[in-house]
């Protein structure tokens, strides 16, 4: 006691700062530092300012914060001295904000983690305040990315510190606001710079940067709440006693024999003025809270009421509907029976085990009857689908109505209640069209329209919204049955593989983003970490509330909306926030049933049902029914589950905190088998990358010595195979065979729910050393997907989304392989169905376009046309041969109809359709491959392969009378022998699309030629001619002349070559006697 006598007396007080004046000084700097750095920069060069890389001023108005803190003297040099001047509060802010944490909560962690997350996120802050997008931009952005990571953990750590005390209230409120309003701002700036970035649309980078500035004008703000943490000076109180923790001073005083300190002063915190009173709730807080206790009751009424206005209005709709169907049926239309819906109640007394019961016992399910009957306005077509919904919506209603009233018929009182509650809402419905026209605007034929000739006065949105306040009790078991359906989808749709989230961000090579091995282990981290911060109370807590919510909110938009990096971190937060929710919502669902859990978990998983239906239908061929209502929507989807989670928070945000009822001990030796299991997992993970480290080794091609490449193309209707079994492994089997290099796959998407959320291509490319993958456009792009796996390093590749105006979304990838030192694009597309010519001449014609702009480089095509060879335009074929100026494999195989190899620029050397006959077969559709030569870059002309060379330079050693008279056969057989050996192919017309261009090597002078002719390493593998390779049998579908076995192709080069092998073959007929030669 003597020394806090001593240390608080005033005349050893050398000097004393208040902290609430440090917060105000720190906050001060910081808005004068940007204040100032706008009004220069728009006052002296706003017409720089405003520019970016594609437009100027009058077409963006707003700079940006980078262009206007850093290009551009003085204020550039203004904001760096305020901003310098700013860093001594900072960090002064940061410790002192440490002190009063750790002495509110000595045994927490939180406040040393919260104080190394504000170190480093003011250290960021420097990086892009000091290094500008002029100076370095990647740097700029990178610190800029990562500042505002860092502000997620800042912030939340922040506002859960925050005391619940009436004097911190003020405060807590504060940061939860500013700080879902700094990630909400988020999600329309990332939208406007997409817009800016990917589509050069003028304005929308001045739009970026006002949210930009809104960013900084809500960091700052969220800073400036430090002021709120300190009481104000007490200028009557020199004495600095200890009691509360309210106010705080950063003192200097002299020191005293007491304090043995060395130095001779010290630095001390000096609590705010004992006689303080703390600060009651303000009036109007008090105010509010009376007004909700004194409403509760009103507002269970108006919601009564409200809800039978709605059941009137669903009832009066049912007439106009059944009569509209009559009159333009001109006669009994059938949809008359609707009438009869009303009679549903029936459904209480019919001996059906448990419905009747369930339907009594739950009076209020009914009124999602009601809620149908409002929302079938949005179902399209001629009414037909709108009639149905909205009678059996009534139906649904009805029972309601009579098992609420059934519910209290012991009651008269209540009873009476719900009568006047029924007429009430008849007298509302009156009203509503006495003031509307005679109109009811919640009528399912009412709409609302930006266009005139559609709208009508519909106020069906409005009435939707309005149902969500008309809360009664069962409100709360039905969110909590749709948010647990909805995290449960959540979960199944993109965290049942570590990869599948990673596919959603790839954007193809070069990829500066993640892979689905080894960074798949990240997603085991982030759902890792979900389970540890479900087994915390105090982040329990903070998952439940809006910020958080709001937060994964922007990161599924994130997710959705970028790729790479940003992308796969965003799925990262969401998987922590669905995995941390789970034990909260089971609670919930639990709580929502009052004697089985029977009906509240059949509802949700009744929703997840749902919703795993609309997952699938995103990607519905063309020739499934109803297709159109959310193909190409995954948007709408993920919108729907977070928006049902959101539904589940709900109930949550009106009970108390989860907790466990365990004992200290237990929860102890629980926690630590949580921690060792995850330490076993994560060391899993590593053991695993280390297992799989060949995976990272460059792929070894089958034949470079002969610069020989082969290519193939499978469409394997997403691994499954005639029985039901994974096919993966009997597909690396396949090309393993087949010696394939390049390997393009079709309807390979698996990562969604009904593909098992798997990816078919990591075991192939694994088991193969093929480790270039490129998954194509990623689900959420909502295809069926297209896959490139290869040997060679891909240098580039881009993804398309080809043309679908009716059906669903086709694939296509560009990329650019460096085969043995050449450039060689490589072109994987998958057409729309034949449900949709015009899908696919649109989607030819864009292939067509991309490969005739990459002549003269050499080029394969592995696609899927559906066309027949040769067809005349609109059909795909000459779409994408001619106008690309490619070649077609085999001109003369006109027994094809889905799959296609086209080339140029290459030499042709084989082509085989083969079936994987085995019982079963892997697919019903056969691999084509193609065998390519890549020719020497040479000047003049190329050479075809080292073989080839020394086949000529045999030949060539010779004498010339042996060579002349060796190809000679006697008689007119012998010649038919020769003509048989080399049939040419009369190719004129077929090349006559290159508009005399250069023709492709090969294009006009390539011969058939018998497999007996070429080298053993560039025929086919003889294990295809066995009968039974590996234990499957093989069925070669095309080969010399329309008969079994592949076609072959030689080259002029090799001419002499070929030469010399029937100079060989005849000596060898000679010597047994079955064929003379002179």
């Amino acid at each position: 006691m003597e020394d806090k006598d001593a240390i608080g007396q005033p005349d050893s007080l050398l000097c004393a700062v208040h902290a609430r004046r440090l917060a105000q000084l720190h906050t001060f700097l910081s808005a004068a530092a940007f204040a100032t750095a706008l009004v220069l920069g728009i006052s002296l060069h706003y017409h720089k300012i405003v520019r970016n890389q594609y437009y100027g001023y009058p077409d963006e108005w707003f700079p940006s914060v980078s262009a206007t803190i850093g290009d551009w003297f003085p204020e550039r040099n203004a904001f760096h001295l305020l901003i310098a001047l700013t860093s001594g509060p900072r960090f002064l802010l940061i410790l002192l904000t440490f002190l009063v944490h750790r002495i509110q909560q000595p045994s927490s962690s939180l406040p040393g983690f919260l104080a190394v997350t504000a170190a480093l996120r003011t250290l960021l802050c420097g990086g892009w305040v000091y290094v500008t997008s002029s100076d370095h931009a990647d740097a700029h952005d990178a610190c800029m990315v990562l500042y505002i990571v860092s502000n997620l953990p800042f912030m939340i750590l922040h506002t859960l510190l925050t005391p619940s005390t009436p004097f911190a209230r003020p405060a807590k409120i504060a940061r939860r606001l500013l700080g879902t309003s700094f990630f909400a701002t988020l999600v329309p700036l990332v939208y406007f710079y997409l817009r800016h970035k990917s589509d050069h649309v003028a304005g929308a980078y001045s739009t970026y940067a006002l949210f930009e500035w809104t960013l900084i004008v809500l960091d700052i703000s969220f800073d400036s709440v430090s002021i709120l943490d300190f009481a104000a000076p007490m200028t009557n109180a020199p004495n600095v006693a200890t009691s509360t923790a309210l106010g705080i001073e950063l003192a200097v005083q002299a020191a005293t024999a007491r304090t043995l300190a060395p130095e001779g002063n010290g630095v001390y915190l000096a609590p705010a003025d004992p006689t303080a009173e703390l600060q009651a709730p303000c009036a109007i807080v008090t105010g509010l809270r009376k007004a909700d206790m004194a409403s509760r009751g009103a507002r269970v009424w108006a919601a009564e009421v409200y809800l039978a206005f709605l059941f009137w209005t669903n009832l009066t709709a049912i007439g106009p509907m059944i009569f509209y169907s009559s009159v333009w049926a001109m006669g009994l239309s059938g949809d008359e029976v609707a009438l009869f819906c009303i009679i549903s109640p029936i459904v209480l007394s019919l001996p059906i085990p448990f419905l009747p019961n369930f339907l009594l016992n739950s009076p209020t399910f009914g009124d999602l009857g009601l809620l149908l009957g409002v929302a079938s306005r949005y179902l399209e077509g001629e009414g037909a689908e709108r009639l149905r919904a909205a009678a059996f919506g009534v139906g649904l209603a009805a029972i309601g109505r009579v098992a609420s009233w059934w519910e209290v018929r012991k009651d008269p009182a209540r009873l009476e209640g719900r009568a006047i509650v029924f007429l009430l809402g008849l007298v509302l419905s009156v009203l509503v069209k006495f003031a509307n026209y005679s109109l009811n605007p919640l009528w399912p034929f009412m709409r609302s329209s930006a266009s005139p000739k559609d709208e009508n006065g519909g106020w069906n949105g409005v009435g939707l919204a309005l149902t969500n306040n008309a809360t009664r009790g069962w409100v709360d078991r039905i969110a909590a049955t749709i948010g647990f359906g909805s995290l449960i989808f959540l979960l199944h749709f993109l965290f049942t593989d570590g990869g599948t989230t990673i596919a959603w961000s790839w954007n193809g090579y070069p990829s500066t983003g993640p892979f689905a091995f080894p960074h798949g282990a990240i997603t085991i981290a982030a759902l890792s970490a979900g389970i540890l911060v479900a087994s915390t109370p105090h982040y329990v807590a903070f998952t439940r509330s809006p910020v958080a919510f709001a937060v994964a909110c922007a990161s599924a938009a994130a997710l959705y909306a970028l790729d790479s990096w940003p992308s796969f971190h965003a799925g990262c937060l969401v998987g922590v926030y669905a995995v941390s929710l789970f034990p909260s919502f089971l609670s919930s669902v639990l709580s929502a049933s009052t004697s089985s859990p029977g009906i509240p978990f059949a509802l949700a998983l009744f929703y997840y049902a749902v919703l795993e239906l609309a997952s699938t239908w995103t990607v519905a061929y063309a020739f499934v029914p109803a297709g159109w209502l959310l193909r190409e929507r995954t948007d709408v989807v993920l919108g729907w589950t977070m928006a049902g989670v959101g539904t589940g928070l709900l109930p949550l945000r009106r009970r108390a905190s989860w907790q466990a009822s365990s004992s200290r001990p237990t929860r102890s030796r629980r926690t630590s088998y949580l921690h060792i299991t995850l330490f076993f997992i994560s060391l899993a993970s590593v053991c695993s990358m280390y297992h799989h480290r060949s995976f990272f080794q460059p792929g070894v091609p089958y034949h470079a010595e002969e610069r020989l490449f082969t290519a193939g193309i499978w469409t394997v209707h997403f691994g499954l195979d005639g029985y039901m079994w994974e096919s993966s492994r009997r597909m690396a089997q396949f090309f393993k065979e087949a010696e394939v290099d390049v390997v393009a796959m079709l309807e390979t998407d698996d990562h969604r729910i009904v593909g098992g959320n798997r990816d078919i291509t990591q075991y192939i490319a694994h088991a193969l050393n093929m480790p270039y993958i490129d998954l194509g456009p990623g689900p959420h792009k909502n295809t069926w997907g297209a896959a490139l796996i290869s040997k060679f390093p891909i240098l580039c590749s881009s993804h398309h989304l080809l043309p679908s105006p009716n059906g669903e979304l086709a694939p296509a990838i560009y990329a650019t392989l460096d085969v043995y030192g050449t450039k060689v694009d490589v072109v994987v597309a998958h057409n729309g169905q034949e449900e949709d010519p015009l899908d696919r001449e649109l989607q030819s014609k864009e292939l067509g376009r991309l490969m005739r702009e990459s002549w003269p480089k050499p080029t394969v095509f592995l696609g899927y046309l559906v066309t027949i060879p040769h067809a005349e335009r609109p059909a795909p074929y000459k779409l994408v041969v001619e106008d690309g100026r490619m070649l077609d494999i085999s001109p003369k195989d006109l027994d094809r109809w889905c799959q296609y190899i086209l080339y140029r620029g290459l030499h042709r050397v084989g082509y085989a359709r083969l079936s994987r006959g085995s019982d079963p077969s892997v697919t019903d559709s056969e691999a084509q491959l193609g065998k390519f030569v890549v020719p020497l870059p040479r000047a003049n002309g190329s050479s075809y392969t080292r073989s080839a060379e020394a086949a000529k330079a045999a030949v060539a050693s010779q004498k010339e009378g042996r060579n002349s008279t060796s190809i000679e056969a006697d008689g007119d057989e012998g010649k038919e022998e020769k003509t048989l050996r080399i049939p040419p192919i009369p190719l004129e017309d077929y090349v006559s699309h290159l508009h005399h261009s250069p023709a492709p090597l090969d294009s006009d002078s390539t011969v058939w030629t018998p497999e007996r002719y070429m080298p053993p390493s560039l025929r086919f593998p003889e294990r295809f001619y066995e009968g039974n390779a590996g234990g499957h049998r093989y069925i070669v579908l095309t080969g010399e002349k329309g008969g079994e076995g592949p076609n072959y192709m030689m080259d002029p080069e090799e001419k002499e070559w070929r030469r010399l092998w029937e100079i060989d073959e005849l000596e060898r007929l000679a010597s047994t006697g079955e064929c003379g030669v002179q």
